[in-house]
């Protein structure tokens, strides 16, 4: 007779710092909004538990209270005065068992007992590194995952049959993951069961024999503190979870108040080599006027590109981060478009080092990247060639991508033909492909290229720069109906037309990125590096040479910006002189009435 288990849902509270081992119930039970901006820990009766070597507090929430399912409002007026509901009521009780073993202190849940517990005492990823050292890998059953970019991605993959984590179709480059759940690792199945889950908490279905407690959390907190699931495999092969360590996301609020600390400090020092704004968001260039850091301004105070230091000067009472996620940044057209908005701290891109770890804030978001991860992203992108800076190619001062891109096909002797905003059809998911921005034809003893040209560093543009190379490339080599298609269009070019057949061999794909002087160095976000590689190995394998290109902006045109900065900062002195002088003056009519 199989033994009877119950299911069970456990948190690991964090450690505490500030000469207190353990967390008191003041604060890791939950508090409700009150009147105002007060708050109220959730009322609870506690039950001291010790029996078996188990020592802890169960906390009930209270009142217990009968409710009404939903669907009874909505089917009681057809059932008639002659049925009784009142007795159709639910009784829900949420609890929390609180126990403190081997200096840690853990929470099981019961019922809806995870909302009496406060978020911030949790210990961010618990129950996903128990899982991970615990589980078999070739009998994954349902695994969530984020993708690692520009616009990330949330999905949950489930298999019908537990499946080796290789068929999950991971991408060790860019995917994060959030939840797994499978079949536990014999010598562990008889404490937490046949199948276990991990996010924050654990989730296993124990022994019923409150004697079998103590073992279960020591294993656990072991299970937590192991590194099993990156050693090697029989073959010394690297293990299936080892692409886990890369990236990790960030939830320690004290971790985020370091760092934050750190990015404000310096933000306000002036020195800002790898902080920037940048739109989280895809942008349409045709048609934008700029952008401004405050609603209600006037003209002169649109600015062409977004400038930290700039908005920076518009903070009246002093930079600080509450201040900043308190205030937006306004994206402005000039064709009867609203004016749009986004959230100022998610315009904000920050790569911080702390020794040799690497903290990304990107969307709003905090992620640590793993050191070697972090030096092979780097190596892969200063291993790309660039192509060089040269006529027919000249600075940028132009009004967009589009007037750039033709006045430079437009030149005289331009090896160059103008492929922006000309759309394939091609139909399906891949209606309307731009091949490329610029193409240079293949010669005798010279190479063709594929030009994709884009205005700025942020995450979202260049992730869909390297997107619509990584589309039109794939194509190209892979869809004969689509060169087809492109070669009908060529018919009013003076270029020939391509073979159905597509050899990549002898083309490049270059990624023209605007951004900065002449004399600065091109540098992209990790986030877009991460991208950027995952993508070119792929071009790459197909037969392309995937490039680099730094095209400056002109110093004109970054003079105009300068002078815009310098307008603004006048303009806040004089706001900040005018209260002083209405003061003075106030001051002065109601010395003279005295008088």
């Amino acid at each position: 007779m199989a033994k009877k288990r119950i299911d069970i849902n456990i948190y690991l509270l964090k450690e505490k710092c500030g000469g207190k081992e353990f967390w008191d119930d003041k604060e890791f039970i939950a508090k409700i909004s009150g009147a105002g901006s007060s708050s109220r820990k959730i009322s609870t009766r506690k039950h001291l538990v010790n029996k078996e070597g188990i020592e802890g507090v169960l906390y009930v929430k209270s009142p217990i209270k009968k409710t009404s399912p939903e669907w009874l409002e909505f089917i009681q007026p057809a059932l008639g005065d002659k049925v009784n509901t009142n007795q159709w009521k639910n009784q829900s009780i949420s609890a929390l068992l609180v126990i403190q073993k081997h200096s840690r202190q853990f929470a099981i849940a019961f019922g809806h007992g995870r909302h009496l517990l406060e978020s911030r005492v949790i210990e961010d990823r618990f129950g996903i590194k128990v899982v991970l050292n615990s589980v078999l890998p070739d009998k994954i059953r349902s695994m969530d995952r984020q993708t690692f970019e520009a616009s990330p991605k949330i999905s949950r993959v489930q298999a019908i049959k537990a499946s080796s984590v290789s068929d999950y179709s991971i991408n060790p480059e860019q995917d994060l993951l959030r939840a797994l759940v499978g079949d536990t690792k014999e010598p562990y199945a008889d404490l937490f069961g046949k199948v276990i889950a991990g996010i924050d908490s654990f989730k296993a279905s124990i022994p019923t024999e409150l004697n079998k407690l103590n073992d279960f959390l020591s294993l656990i907190l072991e299970r937590s503190k192991s590194k099993d699931y990156l050693d090697k495999t029989i073959d010394g092969q690297p293990s299936e979870f080892s692409w886990v360590e890369n990236l990790t996301p960030v939830k320690n609020k004290e971790q985020i108040e370091q760092l934050e600390a750190i990015l404000c400090k310096e933000i306000s020092s002036g020195v800002n080599k790898n902080i920037w704004l940048a739109i989280p968001e895809i942008l349409e260039w045709s048609g934008l006027r700029g952008f401004k850091y405050k609603k209600n301004i006037t003209d002169e105070e649109i600015y062409e590109v977004l400038d930290l230091e700039l908005f920076i000067s518009t903070f009246e009472k002093g930079f600080s981060i509450e201040a900043l996620k308190r205030r937006d940044v306004f994206v402005v057209y000039s064709n009867e478009v609203p004016d749009k908005s986004f959230p100022a701290y998610k315009c904000l891109y920050c790569e911080i080092k702390q020794g040799n770890e690497l903290f990304i804030l990107n969307g709003g978001s905090w992620y640590q990247v793993d050191n070697t991860f972090q030096d092979m992203v780097e190596r892969y992108y200063r291993s790309l060639p660039i192509k060089k800076f040269e006529l027919p190619f000249v600075e940028y001062h132009h009004s967009g991508e589009g007037d750039y891109n033709e006045y430079i096909c437009k030149q005289k002797n331009s090896e160059y033909h103008m492929f922006d905003r000309q759309l394939v059809q091609y139909g399906g998911s891949y209606d309307k492909i731009e091949v490329c921005d610029i193409f240079k034809v293949k010669g005798e003893n010279s190479v063709g290229e594929f030009i994709h040209v884009k205005r700025g560093r942020s995450s979202s543009s260049l992730s869909h720069l390297f997107s619509q190379g990584y589309v039109a490339s794939t194509l190209m080599v892979r869809e004969s109906g689509f060169v087809s298609k492109l070669n009908e269009q060529l018919l009013t070019k003076d270029v020939l037309e391509f073979p159905v057949k597509f050899e990549a061999r002898g083309y490049d794909v270059i990624f023209a990125i605007v951004d900065g002087a002449k004399e600065k160095d091109l540098d992209i976000p990790f986030f877009s590096k991460v991208t950027l590689q995952n993508i070119g190995k792929t071009i790459s394998s197909y037969g392309y040479v995937v490039k680099l290109m730094h095209i400056p902006e002109s110093a004109e045109y970054l003079e105009k910006v300068t002078e815009k900065k310098r307008q603004a900062a006048e303009a806040k002195k004089a706001k900040q002189k005018l209260p002083r002088k209405l003061k003075e003056k106030k001051a002065r009519v109601v010395k003279s009435k005295a008088a």
